[in-house]
Parts: structure tokens; sequence; C-alpha cells
């Protein structure tokens, strides 16, 4: 048998006073002092809410963003929430929205653009005034979609083309060129770098800031690319394969441009028997105890995770709100974290 659902009116009759009374009650926010912020004699406005959680009535939030056309609700959908880069993310995004007053839904891609429209029309049918997305290839056509709906979009990490975006981004080309730079400039030659066999711009342009300083540095006939599956189980096989070709042909140093792609990086040279920095140099992406806690600590670039987060929330706030000027692209710096030894130098630390 159904449960009959209990309305605002119930709780109106039940307490004796108007529908519009206990509607003050129940969207009235609750002061420092513990009081609700709302034109109702206190307990009258206690009365109406012992009777709401006696009943058990719930505010309909769906409804009253529609009638107000306020949800202070975004949604943020990334490639994999999992990932412990974008779960950082994550975490400082849900933290400056919530001190603004904004809701955050959260959702994972996992770089399917089939995916990935699925979650915008399920998202925007909670009625959310905005989104932040991290974009996976060939997806152009599913956030098109989303800007007809007057839905303001800021990308965050990965760009696409299109005006009417915002975005905040990190230079990805810079982090190459940095991390390039660190290893030539520490006496390695044979350098070569490990991405995926994904179209993803924040990966592309760390493949053309290595390339670039390979380039300056009269070394462009070293310059090697390796392009590994995105499937963790083949990734590390491949990975395995790949190093040990890069030990016999005598390869001294690797770019590793991803967190994951630094671990299986670490996991073939364990696998292979060969030591870090002894046998072969790398400069590794975001941060790991692993990089810590090996001896020397490996160097690796730090992301600016809550620039991002942060700059990427209140740009988009600022769009909903529609307040001018808006600083529609922002490109934050990495930083390289050097500790330890390449080769037989000592290297100082960055921080």
């Amino acid at each position: 048998m159904a449960i009959k659902k209990v309305t605002i009116r119930d709780v109106a009759r039940e307490a004796g006073v108007s529908v519009t009374l206990v509607s003050f009650v129940m969207n009235a926010k609750v002061g420092k002092d513990g009081r609700l912020d709302c034109p109702v004699n206190p307990k009258t406005a206690a009365r109406v809410l012992e009777v709401a959680k006696r009943l058990g009535y719930r505010k309909n939030n769906a409804a009253a963003s529609l009638r107000s056309g306020r949800s202070h609700t975004i949604a943020l959908i990334i490639p994999d929430i999992a990932n412990p880069f974008y779960a950082d993310i994550c975490r400082y995004l849900e933290n400056v929205a919530y001190m603004a007053g904004y809701n955050v839904l959260f959702a994972s891609s996992d770089e399917s653009t089939q995916k990935l429209g699925n979650l915008i029309d399920t998202v925007i049918g909670y009625n959310v005034e905005g989104l932040i997305v991290a974009p996976c290839a060939g997806c152009e056509p599913v956030l098109e979609k989303a800007l007809g709906y007057n839905i303001p979009i800021v990308l965050i990490d990965r760009n696409i083309a299109g005006d009417e975006f915002g975005r905040v981004l990190v230079n990805n080309e810079e982090a190459g060129i940095q991390a390039a730079r660190y290893l030539i400039d520490k006496g390695c030659r044979k350098v070569e770098m490990l991405t995926y066999s994904l179209e993803i711009t924040s990966l592309t342009e760390r493949v053309r800031g290595y390339m670039k300083a390979m380039r300056e540095a009269g070394l462009e006939k070293n310059m090697n690319v390796h392009s590994i599956s995105y499937d963790a189980v083949k990734a590390r096989d491949e990975a395995i394969a790949i190093f040990k070709d890069a030990f016999e042909r005598g390869v001294e140093a690797f770019f590793l441009p991803t967190k994951a792609l630094s671990m299986y990086a670490i996991n073939a040279a364990n696998v292979l028997g060969r030591s870090i920095p002894k046998d072969i140099s790398f400069v590794c992406y975001d941060e790991s105890d692993l990089y810590a806690i090996h001896d020397p600590v490996i160097p690796h670039i730090i992301q600016p995770l809550q620039g991002l987060a942060e700059q990427s929330f209140n740009m988009l706030k600022k769009m909903i709100e529609e307040e001018t000027p808006v600083e529609k692209s922002l490109s934050l710096n990495s930083t390289l974290v050097l500790s330890g030894t390449i080769g037989f130098h000592r290297t100082p630390s960055s921080m």
C-alpha cells in the first residue's frame, strides 16, 4: 500500500497556521544565535517545526528552486572521481562552494563522451545552475548542447575550443619544458617520455613542452614519446615492455606526466631490478608518499589543485550571477619539487 506524501498544507492544517507561514519557517535560514531568520513568532515557528517533524514532512527543494529560479547547485564532472588528483579537486571545490552557499553534484565521465552526455542531461534535470567539466576527447557536441540550455560551463584542467566556455587550466607546456630541462641540465641526454594513447590536451601540451626542451638542447634525435593504454592492466604490462627496451638502449631518464604513469614506471623499474636514480632518473607528476619515502626523494611536479578548484568555482559563480567583468581564461603554474639526487648530483628543494 502506497504511503501518502505529507504536504505543506498538511503541516499548516495540523499546526493551525497558514501555508504561507509554514513556507516562511521551512525556508528560513538559521542565524548565528541559533534562531530562525524569518518574520514568525519563535514559539509559533517551533510549533511548525515540531509538527513537520512529527508528520515526516520534507521540503521539496526542486519545486522551491523552480519557483525562485535559483537552485544554488552546480555539478563537477571529471574523468575519474577515484583518481587522487581529481578527488583532491572535489574536496577543495566542495569547501569553497559550501562557504558561498552552493551545493555540488559530483560525477565521473570515465573518458566516455556518451556517459558525459548522459550525466549532463541528468544534472540539468536537477536544475543545476552551472557545470565545471574536465572534457574528454570528442565531447564538443555534448558541451555545446548544454550551452544551448543557457548553462554556463567552466573547463577545468583540460581545454577545448569555444569562446562560450570559461576555463581554468594549468600551464602544461611549461611544466613539460621544466621537467625535461631539469633532466637535461643534470647531464641526461637520452631523455624519453611515457604518456597515454588519449587525445587529451593536458597530456599533449606536456608532450609539446618536453619536445620543445629537447629541440632547444639539440637533442631532437633522442626524442621518444611512448604511448600506452588507459586500461590499468594493459598499461602496467606495456610499461614493463617499454622500460625493458629502454634499459637495453641505454635511456638515461624519463618524464612521466601523470601520477598513474609515474606508478607504472616505478613498478617497471622494480620488476626489472633497476634502481632510481642509479640506473635511470625520473621526473614524476603530482604528490605521492612513494616519491617522499624513496631514498633519494624522486623529483616531481605538483599541480595547483586548490587553485584550480577555487578559481574554477569563483569563475562559474560570476558567470551564473552575471557579474562583470568576468575573466574567462586563467592559466596556473605548477611547481617542480626537487630533492635527492640525479645520478650523483645533489639537488636542492624548490619549495
